[in-house]
């Protein structure tokens, strides 16, 4: 039997160290500085245009992040004319984004449980999050929560999807290269494992709610876990 998922209590924990609030100090403070988790701040930036233009944010619209953490992501979108939400579960780690970006709406909620009305937004995304979540059955419920608080005719981009036909392969770099001559932190029975999507997951949701999805590859030079890694963007 699997342990129970405690990626919870790394995120309040890693919210209560010292990280300064400019773009670096907020990646770190988001994990995306060190083994798996290490990226550039160019790739970090093509990941935040790749966002914009995927999901056409227009001036005046609503946007929100689900699991925003430090806020890193929507630093990057301080000056595109937009109104920024935010949510994640860790209020020390929303004490940094409130911070950083003084105009963020940031709430400390559940993904599946979202403290926002009906139709407020044009645009969701989120990123390097969903691999947290307990199961698929937790995941199909913030997919929906999403789906609620979207206007009818929104956008939903959700980005560093681990890929289940990648499993064994990233597995195997994870143990073996990253991890290799260590305790392995996210093996499939860990507190601390990741959950892994087929594709079909997600193009079942969306005909469920007659949504499109289209599918990226990343390509991000810096990221080692970018090749075991998929975006998908869930439109009507």
């Amino acid at each position: 039997m699997n342990a129970k998922n405690k990626w919870q209590e790394v995120w309040l924990r890693k919210g209560g160290e010292k990280s300064s609030y400019d773009l670096e100090g907020l990646m770190q403070a988001d994990g995306f500085d060190t083994n798996t988790g290490a990226m550039t701040v160019v790739d970090w930036l093509d990941t935040s245009a790749d966002i914009n233009k995927h999901l056409q944010i227009s001036h005046g619209n609503n946007l929100l992040e689900i699991g925003c953490g430090a806020g890193a992501m929507l630093w990057t979108m301080r000056d595109c004319g937009v109104n920024l939400y935010g949510v994640d579960y860790s209020e020390t780690l929303l004490k940094k984004a409130r911070k950083a970006i003084p105009e963020l709406s940031a709430e400390t909620c559940e993904a599946a449980s979202l403290n926002f009305p009906d139709n407020m937004f044009e645009a969701v995304f989120s990123h390097g999050v969903f691999f947290y979540f307990e199961d698929y059955d937790y995941a199909e419920r913030a997919m929906n929560e999403i789906l609620r608080v979207l206007t009818d005719h929104g956008k939903i981009f959700i980005l560093d999807v681990p890929d289940l036909d990648k499993r064994d392969a990233c597995e195997t770099f994870r143990r073996d290269v990253v991890y290799a001559g260590e305790d392995y932190p996210t093996a499939e029975n860990s507190p601390y494992r990741h959950l892994y999507y087929p594709k079909s997951w997600f193009e079942k949701f969306g005909e469920r709610n007659n949504l499109a999805t289209t599918f990226f590859d990343q390509n991000l030079p810096s990221y080692p876990m970018s090749p075991y890694r998929f975006n998908v963007l869930l439109e009507y």
